[in-house]
């Protein structure tokens, strides 16, 4: 089943990829925002230089004593004679070098100035320098505004379209796996008979190779289902950890494949140390021993050697599978899901996937050794 968390990667992944592209006009918007507002602080520079010019030639005309230079919140200016000494200034101290040799404007530190030639007038002023602060704040915060207003529309957008896109998927994915679990469910109660039965008639029939045969493939289909359980089980599956007679479970796992064994005459050699517990998922622990065994078996060569051994060493425990079976001929593909070695002898491809996955997320090292027609050791270290 399509889980709401890919959902969710796919629609944030849309979402980045559509911002890409809708990056260049908001790029366009965003440099012509910036122009507009430049040719408009530049206009209200011109006004308010106006404005002062005008006071200037008004207080000639009122035969006035006191002249009151007018003053602002936005703006700041002064006024200079023609050897560019200050008769009177508003602006904060700034070098004159930047201040006096520049035509019309000038970004000045964090400011924008205008500078403006003066006709002869009462206070001999040759220039006026206006100045305002150039802030951007305004332009910054739109592009904020339009950028999650944009980013918004489209992550509903995606989400809606996505949404539609793969409900077919997801409706028949759920269906696939109520019919898996159906079918595993009907499966396990006719190889739990068919076992029962088995060893009913072996008890009668003692050591016939027919019934070895069909006893060993019913074992051969209870780790294929086992695998394919767990597989699909994996997400719901506690990890629930006990202590386990990890000595005595690694007999007992062997106990149970040595039919299998006997139908290819194929030999069990045990060195398992005793008495060595481990705190571990029992699930996850037939897991690895059963496909370990399972594929041992498999892929060995009729009348050979398997050895199984279990030791535990200062701080750490070490399991080990032997063969002398085909190889492996790429060592760095067979935790891949469905590789197979062998497509005539082999399974579905997920068991040493599967085994993979619980030694990651158990911190177990795994090392593989392999030769062509002389074998492979699985080495797991706990």
């Amino acid at each position: 089943m399509i889980n709401n968390q890919y959902e969710i990667k796919y629609i944030i992944i849309q979402v980045f990829l559509t911002l890409f592209i809708a990056f260049i006009p908001i790029y366009f918007y965003l440099d012509a925002s910036y122009e507009n507002k430049q040719i408009k602080d530049k206009m209200d520079l011109k006004n308010y230089a106006s404005l002062l010019i005008s006071k200037i030639d008004s207080f000639e005309k009122e035969n006035s004593e006191i002249f009151y230079y007018p003053r602002s919140n936005i703006f700041t200016s002064a006024i200079f004679d023609k050897n560019n000494k200050e008769i009177f200034s508003l602006l904060e101290k700034i070098d004159n070098q930047q201040t006096f040799f520049f035509e019309d404007f000038k970004k000045i530190t964090n400011k924008l100035c205008y500078k403006e030639y003066l006709n002869s007038n009462i206070f001999e002023a040759k220039s006026l320098i206006v100045c305002k602060e150039d802030d951007n704040s305004e332009v910054i915060y739109n592009a904020i505004i339009l950028l999650l207003i944009v980013s918004f529309f489209i992550f509903l957008s995606s989400f809606f379209i996505i949404k539609q896109s793969i409900e077919p998927y997801r409706r028949l994915n759920q269906y696939l796996d109520e019919f898996l679990k159906d079918a595993m469910h009907e499966l396990k109660t006719p190889i739990g008979v068919a076992r029962i039965n088995v060893d009913m008639l072996q008890l009668r029939l003692k050591n016939d190779k027919n019934i070895l045969r069909i006893k060993s493939a019913l074992k051969n289909m209870t780790v294929i289902y086992e695998d394919l359980e767990y597989y699909m089980q994996q997400n719901a599956v506690k990890d629930e950890k006990r202590d386990i007679d990890f000595s005595s479970f690694l007999e007992k796992r062997v106990d149970f494949f040595n039919d299998l064994a006997i139908a290819k005459q194929i030999n069990f050699h045990r060195f398992i140390e005793q008495n060595i517990t481990i705190n571990f998922n029992e699930i996850e622990l037939y897991r690895i021993i059963d496909n370990n065994l399972s594929n041992a078996i498999k892929y060995s060569k009729d009348s050979s050697n398997i050895t199984v051994t279990l030791t535990k060493e200062s701080n750490h425990i070490k399991l080990i599978f032997k063969d002398e079976g085909v190889g492996i001929k790429d060592i760095s593909t067979i935790f891949q899901r469905y590789y197979r070695g062998d497509k005539i002898t082999g399974g579905f491809g997920i068991g040493l996937s599967i085994v993979k996955n619980i030694c990651t997320k158990n911190s177990i090292n795994i090392e593989v050794k392999s030769k062509i027609n002389e074998g492979t050791t699985f080495i797991y270290i706990f």
